[in-house]
């Protein structure tokens, strides 16, 4: 059996591929709504090996072109600019690429395990490793556009800038429609806030300069908040550089200098390898004792390639024929038609944000993301901006009301979800109430998929786990809170903040003032004892989104995402993700239950 330890891979699970193109597969290194990516050996060496999902490749092409775009990026790039790539297939469906496995962490990870700011001489070292990271880039005319701590790895051996899929020349700097940039917002650079059409490599030191400053505070200079919040600030405020002053003032200038407004006068990537050399020599180990440790393992699995023995192809092919599309396995429990009607699904969704940046309207869409195992609050989700052309241009599908765009019908599950929604409003059903709190607090286990089993006592005990959720359907209490669903508008307050869930009918869901619009939930009962948090509007549900990723409003369909149970201590738990609602990502999103404060929820 393949030995693991070291590797930052997790052992593939049951509908994984032992095989891509290939290359033998030992683990999966992270997994998101878009991709999976793993861990195989190539040629004698450990390679990472990216894959779209076949549901994605199968429905949304537009991301299959910028997965296309990504291998270009990568057939450019010289080898010291980033992880090289070894072997790709375009044309496959579903498409993948491998490139050389870097046995290293992240930078949001290493500070993680730091637990606080780095040291001074660690701060000069990262600036000069990702500074000539850059050079090459920039070099071809080029543009990584979205550099953020998740998207530097560090080694034994230095750093090593990675996840070129949103790069670009520089002559080429806007995506197909126009207006449109892309980036994760705190990491921006004001020429992308403002969806200016020429971006250059200063851009990326715009970005360089916020990660120092995220790296030497724990916290990005421009905030963590929601994304419209921290571009106003990008574009129109000076950063936080406080820490960066303490811990070293010559640092604190160059960063300075690194966040001007003006593009032209941010220094170079290689004025800022010449600065940071200044600083050196830097000794081995390069790091801190608190990851080198773990760095030196991940180098240590690395240097000793283990073979992988796949199934024999006859078995392989055995297995294949002999089941019928949707037929359990070996060992697999039968599943019902509804199950089997869930696996199939595939939603996917573009949701626009709107907001207003010196008199330009700016609206955000979510991009294709896929989530490593340590991405953080830091890192999050890139996404795209768009400009429009009128300032005071309200979002698309701005509406309140809940009814389908003109000239198009209504959809059997558009009237269904109609249908709900007039029911729950008439009190004609009830479900668990979310985030009615109880006195007994105590902690969820944060088992995906788990459920509360007291749906039917009418007790509202903190509930045991199940494999699909809540068993008291019917029942007007249960969970954690043991109450009957609110009638009309809702507020949910969070006990760590004191402010109230609230969202836009689109985007991401985030707290603020409780009496503020957008702030008003409306219970969605479902038949399983589970339910979905309707928005004011009527026109979107509280998304889950992926496990310690934001949380999202989009359409009021039947995926796992948009369902919810209570959990004890007033939690809200994704039947999803199996995470708890909580405070983080800039906004609102699903961490693992713990029971603390964040994650409690009081209905008002």
């Amino acid at each position: 059996m393949l030995d693991l330890t070291g590797s930052g891979a997790k052992p593939l699970e049951a509908d994984d591929p032992r095989e891509i193109g290939g290359i033998p597969l030992a683990g999966r290194l992270g997994s998101g709504g878009m991709g999976r990516v793993y861990l195989g050996v190539h040629e004698g060496r450990y390679v990472a090996v990216k894959q779209v999902l076949p549901s994605i490749a199968g429905e949304d092409q537009d991301f299959v072109r910028r997965f296309g775009h990504e291998l270009d990026n990568l057939t450019q790039l010289p080898e010291e600019a980033t992880a090289p790539l070894l072997a790709s297939d375009r044309d496959a469906r579903p498409p993948w690429l491998a490139t050389a496995y870097v046995p290293g962490l992240t930078l949001s990870k290493a500070i993680e395990l730091h637990r606080g700011p780095l040291p001074a001489r660690t701060l000069w070292l990262l600036l000069r490793e990702a500074a000539a990271g850059l050079v090459p880039v920039h070099e071809l005319g080029m543009v990584h556009r979205d550099l953020k701590p998740s998207n530097v790895m560090l080694t034994v051996e230095g750093a090593t800038v990675i996840d070129f899929g949103v790069a670009r020349a520089t002559e080429q700097s806007q995506l197909t429609r126009s207006g449109m940039v892309v980036g994760t917002p705190a990491y921006m650079a004001p020429e992308q806030a403002t969806t200016k059409r020429d971006l250059s490599g200063a851009a990326d030191v715009f970005a360089l300069g916020s990660v120092l400053a995220y790296a030497a505070s724990g916290r990005p200079p421009f905030g963590d908040e929601s994304g419209p919040a921290v571009l106003y600030r990008i574009v129109h405020e000076e950063p936080d550089l406080e820490a960066v002053r303490e811990l070293d003032p010559d640092l604190a200038d160059l960063v300075v200098a690194c966040l001007a407004k003006d593009a032209e006068a941010r220094p170079t990537a290689s004025e800022l390898v010449r600065r940071a050399n200044g600083h050196g020599p830097f000794g081995t180990p390069l790091w801190p004792e608190s990851i080198a440790g773990d760095l030196a393992e991940k180098a240590a699995f690395a240097a000793h390639v283990q073979e992988i023995e796949l199934p024999p192809p006859a078995s392989v092919k055995t297995r294949r024929l002999g089941r019928k599309r949707g037929a359990p396995g070996p060992g697999e429990p039968a599943a019902s038609g509804r199950e089997r009607r869930r696996r199939t699904r595939v939603f996917f969704a573009v949701v626009p944000v709107v907001v207003t940046v010196s008199g330009a309207t700016l609206a955000f869409q979510l991009l294709p993301y896929t989530f490593g195992a340590d991405d953080r609050t830091a890192a999050g989700p890139s996404v795209t901006a768009t400009a429009t052309a009128a300032p005071g241009a309200s979002a698309p599908g701005a509406s309140r009301s809940g009814s389908p765009s003109p000239g198009k019908s209504p959809t059997r599950k558009e009237k269904e979800n109609d249908a709900g929604r007039e029911a729950e409003a008439a009190g004609a059903s009830s479900a668990p109430a979310p985030g009615a709190g109880d006195a007994g607090g105590g902690s969820q286990d944060g088992s995906g998929g788990s459920g509360s089993s007291g749906g039917s006592t009418g007790s509202g005990g903190s509930g045991t786990s199940g494999a699909s959720g809540s068993s008291g359907g019917s029942s007007a209490s249960g969970g954690s809170g043991g109450t009957t669903t609110p009638s009309g508008a809702r507020h949910y307050r969070n006990g760590g903040s004191g402010k109230c869930l609230a969202a836009a009918s689109s985007g991401m869901a985030y707290t603020g003032a409780c009496d503020a619009a957008g702030t008003a939930w409306t219970v969605l009962p479902l038949s399983d004892g589970t339910f979905q948090l309707a928005h004011e509007s009527g026109r979107s549900c509280l998304n889950a989104g992926i496990l310690n990723g934001g949380t999202l409003m989009l359409s009021c369909n039947g995926s796992e995402l948009r369902r919810w149970r209570t959990g004890a201590g007033g939690t809200l738990v994704s039947l999803g993700t199996g995470g708890c609602l909580d405070l983080g990502n800039g906004g609102v999103t699903t961490t693992t239950c713990s029971g603390k404060a964040s994650q409690r929820w009081t209905v008002s």
